[in-house]
């Protein structure tokens, strides 16, 4: 199936196919497992006692060792890849994202929508039910055109701009695929010890992206969204079918601009 058959069945799929009722869903599917994040999650939820399935084109570099952790090779753009390497039961967690070289400007990108759409794609085949995708608040505040108001963070977003219109992409995407699902967006990423200090603003219309979530400067760490994480693989809650926008009241240090 090419990438524009993926994302027309997508599409949709929603119009055919209600969602259906949550059940325990105890076993994770990591998709993009060598994204940063990608290791706090997978190792709390081990820690709390999950199954944990890595899917990644380098497995290899996945540093986890356990007797309920199996990493995969794959390609997010091989949907049969993805059907063999899911069991049905998993809820879904999508981390996948380009590698961009700081200090350029991507040019087009649909790893975001099209991953998704295969992602889904597969989920359908298999039977798993909960998606939980992460995104950005870069999202919420794509520029028009090019800002002259001197506020850096709206520069960072216009540069970025291809980038995050392939993450609204794969919202628009996801929220018409008739799964449970939930789209993390989170502030400026990092490393570091648990603080337990996350702020969340939800956004039920998630695909207008006329919401603004707050503390664009903030910074939160990739152990406490994984946390955060956890609490949502089952039963029903606020979140399904939003998107959370994910800050905190420490914020991060603005590089001087680079000319």
């Amino acid at each position: 199936m090419d990438r524009r058959s993926i994302l027309s069945s997508a599409l949709a799929f929603a119009a055919i196919t209600p969602a259906r009722a949550a059940d325990k869903l105890n076993p994770i599917f990591v998709v993009g497992a060598t994204a940063r994040m990608a290791p706090e999650i997978m190792q709390q939820a081990l820690d709390q006692g999950h199954r944990v399935t890595g899917f990644a084109r380098s497995p290899e570099k996945i540093k986890i060792t356990h007797p309920n952790f199996t990493a995969v090779k794959g390609d997010v753009y091989d949907l049969k890849g993805l059907e063999k390497a899911l069991k049905g039961d998993e809820v879904v967690i999508s981390l996948i994202g380009p590698v961009v070289e700081p200090n350029t400007e991507p040019g087009y990108i649909d790893l975001y929508s099209v991953g998704v759409a295969t992602v889904i794609s597969a989920m359908r085949t298999k039977g798993n039910k909960r998606l939980l995708i992460t995104t950005s608040g870069g999202t919420e505040q794509i520029p028009k055109e090019k800002p002259t108001n001197g506020n850096r963070i709206d520069e960072i977003v216009w540069k970025n701009r291809n980038l995050y219109g392939d993450m609204q992409r794969s919202e628009k995407i996801i929220a018409v695929s008739g799964l449970e699902y939930i789209v993390l967006r989170p502030r400026f990423l990092g490393g570091g010890p648990k603080q337990h200090n996350l702020k969340f603003s939800v956004h039920k219309n998630h695909i207008a992206f006329n919401e603004r979530t707050g503390g664009e400067t903030s910074r939160v760490l990739y152990s406490d969204i994984a946390e955060f994480v956890l609490t949502l693989l089952d039963g029903p809650n606020a979140y399904l079918g939003t998107a959370v926008g994910i800050y905190s009241d420490t914020k991060i240090q603005m590089k001087v601009k680079a000319e």
